[in-house]
């Protein structure tokens, strides 16, 4: 019976400490799970990631003021159509800026192409012609030079009944600048040439050749037939690799003109020191005609002052041509008309006693 009591006591003491621990703990979160924060209560919508939490969907709360009307995109930025003008040649001058180059300007300079010998060991080539004709081709494709071979400048001399010998005269260069009103003149040699020609295979009769070339050319100042610059051109061998029919003319060309690439930069860089001038061909009434044209860059609407011959001023001990003087103002022409292959018509706006051989320059400097 004291057992049964006993037995009845452990049990009822133990009921009440369960159900007293089980009160106690029914505020803490069940394991695994987490107790879901108000603030982060928010309505479905739009999806938002909050660094560290995980992923809710909710929309901003509306407002009470009308949303702005939406914006139409701005149309893209259209260049500016310039106003086409003829009146100058040149763009105009900032304030303090350099001045202009001619080239910059689109005047361009007259280059004569002179004879180029053949001082190789390969004397049947017409080596020297080809080289006066890559050259010529070379300068006009630039668009800042207006090239004139040599047999136009001994026609031209010819006719105005000027007697020489060679054009290489620098005499004979300068009567062309005067005439004709050429800037430079160009000639030289080709000293070196080298050409190896192979069997592509044992088994191909195809032909293989490779060449090299080393040339000379003297850049003339035509108006004193003062040397400026003698420039060399070399051509590597590895870029004139030719096959099949006709590969050995094929990479003799290839090699001048690759000589003649050594050169380019630096000949057209020596032009643009020269001054732009030209001459007066003809005084007929109102109409000044003058050596320059389309070709050179002239336009309609072009203002050009013409002067007096200046004088030719020698060193006292080599005798060589130090350069012309200016000589005085005459007067300022307006091109009116264009016309041939390279010549203008210009009308007097001021000054008077206009004469052939008169010298002519731009007004926009």
């Amino acid at each position: 019976m004291i057992l049964d009591r006993k037995k009845f006591s452990n049990i009822l003491i133990f009921t009440i400490t369960l159900l007293f621990l089980l009160n106690s703990c029914s505020n803490l979160p069940l394991i695994g799970t987490k107790k879901e924060d108000a603030a982060w209560k928010v309505p479905p919508g739009k999806t938002v990631t909050v660094e560290g939490m995980e992923t809710a969907k909710g929309v901003n709360p509306s407002k009470s003021e009308t949303p702005p009307p939406s914006k139409t995109p701005a149309p893209p930025n259209l260049p500016k159509k310039q106003t086409e003008t003829n009146i100058a040649s040149a763009p105009a001058k900032p304030p303090g800026g350099p001045s202009f180059s001619f080239s910059q300007m689109g005047l361009k300079r007259k280059v004569a192409i002179l004879d180029f010998l053949n001082n190789t060991s390969y004397k049947e080539e017409k080596i020297g012609e080809a080289v006066a004709k890559k050259l010529s081709d070379k300068l006009e494709a630039t668009q800042r030079v207006v090239v004139l071979d040599k047999t136009v400048v001994s026609e031209m001399l010819n006719r105005e009944g000027f007697k020489f010998e060679t054009l290489s005269d620098p005499s004979v260069i300068k009567r062309a600048h005067q005439s004709l009103g050429i800037q430079a003149a160009a000639l030289g040699m080709v000293t070196d040439m080298g050409i190896h020609s192979s069997k592509a295979s044992e088994t191909s009769d195809e032909e293989v050749t490779v060449a090299t070339a080393k040339m000379e050319i003297r850049l003339i100042d035509a108006s004193t037939g003062n040397l400026l610059k003698n420039f060399i051109g070399r051509s590597p061998i590895f870029g004139t690799k030719e096959t099949g029919e006709y590969s050995r003319g094929k990479a003799v060309l290839k090699a001048i003109e690759l000589s003649l690439d050594d050169i380019q930069e630096g000949f057209l860089r020596q032009l643009d020191p020269l001054d732009w001038t030209t001459t007066i061909a003809k005084v007929e009434g109102e109409n000044i005609y003058i050596n320059a044209g389309k070709l050179s860059g002239i336009r309609i609407g072009d203002t050009l002052e013409v002067f007096e011959p200046g004088k030719e001023i020698f060193h006292p001990i080599t005798h060589l041509s130090l350069g012309w003087t200016i000589g005085k103002l005459k007067g300022v022409l307006r091109v009116a008309d264009l016309f041939g292959v390279d010549a203008a018509v210009g009308k007097v706006i001021q000054g008077a006693g206009f004469s052939s051989n008169d010298v002519v320059k731009s007004a926009a400097r």
